[in-house]
């Protein structure tokens, strides 16, 4: 089960939320993602949530570090000395960074996360989680992510290591996206209420890939639309209102292919 932290109460400024950048996969992101961050320091934004999945595939071991994460970690960790606190919700294509100094730029790291802004409260989970009846995923998440499979990668030469990744990406890709043709709509709910009960006015969620809005009485699950097919991000005024923000590289977003009922096919 999911477990949301006590929320940490943000005194300065705006908190803005990107979700599923999965940076390497369109052309420029890289150079948009960042001038988005920046324009966002330079507007009086002091709080960024990285919700997950931000790289393709990030993980905390310098065999996997490209040019492309060492460019990002340096402007990262520049936004810091700034004063921006940036704060990184783990996604299903974050490995074993907590503890490592792939981590250091980040004001907090975890599976979930938690804000008081203003007047309201937000919690914060990356969402692949959520979908209890991904049988193959809770399978691959618990065989991967661990103690163990952190230890084998450390002895792997590189090249290997590098080979099995990507192997496991893409069938990894495939099965998210088959758990993601149809909204888990129950568990949506049933995960707004797991962060209302803990005390949260909503929760937001990535990993879909698709905006969407869940609302009960008993608590309300908002899906994030992905940064890297819209090019869109969610900002909290500090009075805590939200609002979702299309931004100026949009036309350069990487579309994609839609099944039936709008979900990522």
């Amino acid at each position: 089960m999911v477990r949301f932290p006590t929320p940490f109460p943000v005194l300065e400024g705006g908190v803005a939320v990107f979700a599923d950048a999965h940076l390497g996969q369109a052309e420029r992101d890289a150079d948009d993602f960042l001038e988005a961050l920046n324009a966002l320091s330079g507007r009086g934004f002091r709080t960024i949530v990285l919700l997950g999945d931000i790289f393709h595939y990030f993980i905390g071991d310098p065999k996997f570090e490209s040019p492309l994460v060492a460019r990002v970690l340096g402007e990262w960790e520049a936004l810091k000395s700034a004063g921006v606190a940036l704060r990184y919700v783990e996604g299903n294509r974050d490995f074993f960074v907590r503890g490592s100094r792939y981590s250091r730029p980040f004001a907090a790291y975890g599976t979930t996360d938690g804000l008081a802004v203003g007047g309201k409260k937000y919690a914060f989970d990356h969402g692949e989680r959520v979908n209890t009846d991904d049988l193959p995923y809770r399978f691959w998440r618990t065989a991967s992510k661990n103690p163990v499979a952190a230890a084998a990668l450390k002895v792997i030469p590189g090249p290997l290591a590098r080979a099995i990744v990507h192997r496991t990406e893409a069938r990894l890709y495939n099965t998210n996206f088959k758990h993601k043709r149809v909204l888990p709509e129950a568990h949506l709910l049933l995960e707004g209420k797991r962060a209302r009960q803990a005390g949260y006015d909503e929760v937001l969620i990535g990993h879909f890939h698709v905006e969407r809005l869940f609302d009960s009485p008993e608590g309300v699950a908002r899906l994030l639309p992905a940064w890297l097919e819209e090019r869109k991000h969610a900002e909290i005024s500090p009075e805590g209102r939200l609002s979702i923000v299309e931004e100026a590289s949009a036309s350069r977003a990487r579309k994609r292919e839609l099944g039936p009922l709008g979900s990522p096919s």
